[in-house]
């Protein structure tokens, strides 16, 4: 059963504002209309930036492939967020890492965003260690080492082209809400680019 429209008021009401704004530019579009005009007056009620409403109503909209460019374009002209260098556009890529001691296995995939130069010496750190380490578990140590050293060659590859790779886009396209609401603060999207280097995906 939804909750009425009086106890979702309270509800924003009550939320710190990092949890609003966090439910305001990544879960907008699944709130139902009601809900979101109740989201939408307590951010302008508390005075919150206007970058936020943006970034509700971006996530409402379909993004056409001149928009998607233009955010491409925006994020990969930032500085570098590993080495500050604003001369190469950014990308993103996953690096594929295996670590084995026989009777385990760690297939770690890790989520990079920067400039060409960082992204190759990322993959190639975990592509070094994978050959070095990914091979003593069983079964998997043999199986998933091979796996991640082909996925990491394939990443360079892609580095090499300069084109934006599907990660980027992805990446784009998942998150158009937080960008949009910070798209004119450079320092919020070092932070933002920062933080997500140091997120890391593991399987067994």
């Amino acid at each position: 059963m939804q909750p009425s429209l009086e106890q979702l008021a309270i509800t924003y009401k009550n939320l710190p504002a990092d949890k609003l704004i966090r439910l305001a530019v990544t879960d907008a579009a699944g709130l139902r209309p009601e809900a979101l005009e109740l989201l939408k007056a307590e951010i302008k009620g508390r005075g919150l930036d206007d970058g936020i409403l943006r970034g509700i109503d971006v996530q409402l909209n379909h993004i056409d492939d001149s928009q998607l460019n233009n955010y491409l374009a925006l994020v990969r002209n930032q500085a570098c967020p590993t080495c500050g260098d604003q001369s190469q556009q950014l990308n993103a890529v996953l690096s594929t890492t295996v670590i084995s001691a026989i009777i385990f296995t760690h297939y770690k995939k890790a989520f990079s965003i920067g400039c060409p130069t960082c992204l190759k010496r990322a993959n190639q750190k975990a592509t070094l260690k994978t050959a070095l380490l990914g091979w003593w578990g069983l079964p998997w140590g043999i199986i998933r080492t091979p796996q991640a050293l082909i996925s990491n060659t394939k990443t360079n590859k892609r580095i090499n082209t300069g084109e934006p790779t599907p990660i980027l886009v992805d990446f784009i396209k998942n998150n158009i809400g937080i960008i949009e609401s910070i798209k004119n603060n450079d320092q919020s999207l070092q932070v933002m680019l920062t933080n997500l280097n140091n997120k890391q995906h593991y399987n067994k």
